[in-house]
């Protein structure tokens, strides 16, 4: 995997603790959600021993992404609707002209799909921050990690390293 795919992937996972129930149901990110990162905080000291707990919480996060991407469209399908339908109200809901539209079957189809996913993102949310934690780090140490690997090719290189490594 190229450092750039695997940063897009880690990028989406982290965001998944804000992104839409729309977003999740099609496993894409949410830029609008993201959080702003007006400042850059200042580059830590990231110890070999950090970096092996960041990759097995990356690890589980996938894991954990992967099921719940299933549990997601499975939530969506059972109500009678397909991904597609079900991001194309969504992305209707953003406007009250386009909110009208939509027939009040699929209406109700989504407003039944909308409340599954929630909840099941909600349990991915609480399922990934454990995973984290697990690792002994915090919610916000990974997302520093993360972020800096962004900047930093070293560490980068050092997390790909280990992730093609099988951790």
């Amino acid at each position: 995997m190229k450092p750039s795919t695997l940063f897009k992937s880690l990028l989406a996972a982290t965001l998944m603790l804000g992104v839409p129930a729309a977003a999740i149901a099609q496993g894409q990110e949410a830029p609008t959600q993201a959080p702003a990162q007006s400042e850059q905080p200042a580059a830590m000291e990231v110890s070999e021993g950090q970096i092996d707990r960041f990759v097995s919480a990356y690890q589980a996060i996938q894991t954990i992404q992967q099921s719940v991407q299933a549990e997601l469209v499975a939530a969506v399908e059972a109500e009678g609707l397909t991904v597609d339908d079900y991001n194309a109200i969504a992305e209707s809901q953003q406007s009250p002209e386009t909110a009208a539209e939509v027939p009040a079957e699929q209406a109700e189809q989504f407003a039944a799909a909308a409340a599954q996913v929630a909840t099941l993102r909600e349990g991915a949310r609480e399922d990934m921050q454990a995973a984290i934690v697990a690792e002994e780090l915090t919610v916000e140490e990974f997302e520093q990690i993360l972020a800096q690997a962004q900047q930093d090719p070293a560490l980068q290189q050092a997390i790909v390293e280990r992730l093609s490594s099988g951790g």
